[in-house]
């Protein structure tokens, strides 16, 4: 039966272990499938949409944690896509949701689109190589993710700009190392939420 410290152990993680294989799957496809959206649905219906989105999303996690019954169903079935963490905490779904909704509400739209995108190939890219990569760590993280984050970030500004879908500038490198940096910060505030403000954030400043 599940009680209340097994309703924690069913994804309670050693936090020195990476996420679940099928959590950084989730991540690269759900969070690329709202920015590749955002280069061709129009700005203000897809802000509508996912501003809808962020709302179930974040009222779903505030519901299950006054109701015990319904968070152990959560906890059951997304499991596998779940930090360590999740069961008493607002999920990273929710941060990513809430990052796009401002990102395409404050951002222009490709500055949003390549921050998004940042966020969603970059992290993924990072925890997989640097989960794998001996030596040393800078602030609990191997420097080789971070290395990783920047290059794919740096890969997604030169795609983009070949296919003619943003329009290059370099501040759009410096926004995908933002986003690295704050990837391997160890910043209080998920960093579903901070990456692509950050890197949004300057590469605004730098680009518009």
């Amino acid at each position: 039966s599940w009680s209340a410290s097994g309703e924690s152990a069913a994804v309670s993680r050693s936090s020195s272990l990476p996420p679940p294989p099928g959590r950084r799957f989730f991540h690269l496809i759900a969070g690329s499938g709202i920015p590749l959206a955002g280069l061709f649905a129009p700005q203000p219906e897809l802000a509508a949409s996912v501003a809808v989105l962020a709302v179930i999303s974040l009222g779903l996690d505030l519901v299950r944690f006054r109701m015990a019954g319904l968070n152990r169903l959560f906890l059951r079935w997304l499991a596998p896509l779940l930090k360590h963490d999740e069961d008493r905490k607002i999920t990273g779904a929710s941060y990513m949701l809430a990052a796009a909704l401002i990102a395409f509400l404050i951002f222009d739209r490709q500055v949003a689109v390549l921050a998004l995108l940042f966020l969603a190939l970059g992290d993924p890219a990072a925890a997989l190589v640097g989960s794998r990569m001996p030596g040393p760590r800078l602030l609990g993280k191997s420097p080789g993710g971070t290395v990783a984050f920047a290059g794919v970030s740096m890969l997604v500004v030169l795609a983009l700009s070949l296919s003619g879908r943003v329009d290059y500038h370099w501040g759009m490198l410096v926004g995908g190392l933002v986003a690295a940096l704050v990837e391997l910060a160890p910043l209080p505030v998920d960093d579903n939420l901070t990456i692509p403000l950050a890197s949004g954030g300057a590469m605004q400043l730098l680009v518009g």
